[in-house]
């Protein structure tokens, strides 16, 4: 494996480590998000549910795939890493308001937890991070 390969495979972790801890940080961040901001910064949800408890909008997204391939030549075999992953998000909303979020991952980016659930909160926690939607 090239110095070039490593250094892409470490690129790699390091983005799908950061979007673990955005995922993580948006559990508590979002709360208090109002519908309409969440309609803005996350799109339309693919499914709404009600329930005496209040309303969960559902959005099912794929983080996209990455890869990395190469050989070593120490040991003479190949070796091939790759990831990709997808998410349902569900939002509780109750009152016009984010209550709580849950996080589900069918398929796990690599080995870390959460990180395919990135893509439907990223645009929420940049808007968030700006000033242009706010959860109070």
């Amino acid at each position: 494996m090239s110095l070039r390969q490593i250094l892409l495979l470490l690129g790699l972790a390091g983005c799908a480590t950061g979007d673990v801890v955005m995922v993580t940080q948006a559990r508590q961040a979002l709360v208090g998000l109002p519908a309409d901001d969440l309609r803005l910064c996350a799109g339309i949800p693919d499914r709404e549910a009600e329930s005496p408890g209040g309303t969960f909008w559902t959005y099912d997204r794929g983080a996209p795939a990455s890869s990395l391939s190469g050989g070593l030549p120490w040991v003479d075999m190949g070796v091939s890493l790759s990831g990709s992953g997808e998410c349902r998000t569900t939002f509780h909303l109750v009152d016009g308001r984010v209550r709580r979020i849950g996080f589900s991952a069918a398929r796990e980016a690599g080995v870390i937890t959460d990180a395919a659930c990135a893509p439907v909160v990223r645009g929420c926690m940049r808007m968030l991070r700006e000033g242009s939607i706010a959860t109070r």
